[in-house]
């Protein structure tokens, strides 16, 4: 009896995990071409929910983006922008997404759900970048991203790296996004292989 109560409490207070999926290859950043001159852009981010700007200023989308940028070895984000811009946008497809999840997870953090009986919840993202660098404009068509949400007893499927903060899941979706749209515009000469 002890035991089955222990249980139940125990899956009961089971943080949320996230995880990320999506349907192009991850590139690291060594796969990428380093440029011997990385472009000094400034980075500017956009969030939207559905087609209402949601908040220009996530801090995940942001920090994420940066730390993405820099890692690619092509762009150095810089505030200045001394060779131009880049835009990351990321597009919530279903604007409910992020709140049903962040409402399940609260839920059973409060424990006002029953957390044995497992549920989830999958945001899909677009996210898209476009570069603007001396007069020109380089825009890559938007690549899907999504990140699930288990709480309770579901489980993240076999050989996918979970995160206990959403907000890592977003970054390394973000990120995962990016590094592949480089990869992409070198690939087809949309940037130039240094």
């Amino acid at each position: 009896m002890a035991v089955a109560l222990s249980a139940s409490l125990t899956a009961c207070v089971t943080p949320p995990t996230a995880y990320v999926t999506h349907q192009f290859q991850t590139i690291r950043p060594d796969q990428i071409v380093a440029a011997q001159q990385p472009l000094r852009l400034q980075v500017v981010t956009r969030r939207f929910r559905g087609d209402t700007l949601y908040d220009d200023v996530s801090p995940w989308v942001y920090s994420g983006a940066v730390q993405a940028l820099d890692s690619s070895r092509v762009i150095q984000p810089s505030p200045q922008g001394e060779d131009g811009k880049i835009l990351v946008v990321v597009k919530e497809i279903d604007a409910t997404a992020g709140d049903t999840a962040s409402g399940i997870g609260k839920g059973i953090l409060m424990g006002l759900t029953l957390g044995a009986i497992g549920s989830a919840a999958t945001g899909e993202f677009d996210i898209s970048l476009e570069i603007t660098t001396h007069g020109k404009t380089i825009a890559h068509a938007p690549v899907r991203v999504d990140v699930s949400i288990r709480m309770g007893s579901a489980s993240v499927p076999p050989g996918q790296q979970s995160y206990r903060d959403a907000n890592d899941a977003l970054k390394k979706a973000l990120s995962d996004a990016i590094l592949w749209t480089i990869w992409d515009m070198q690939q087809k000469g949309a940037l130039q292989k240094q």
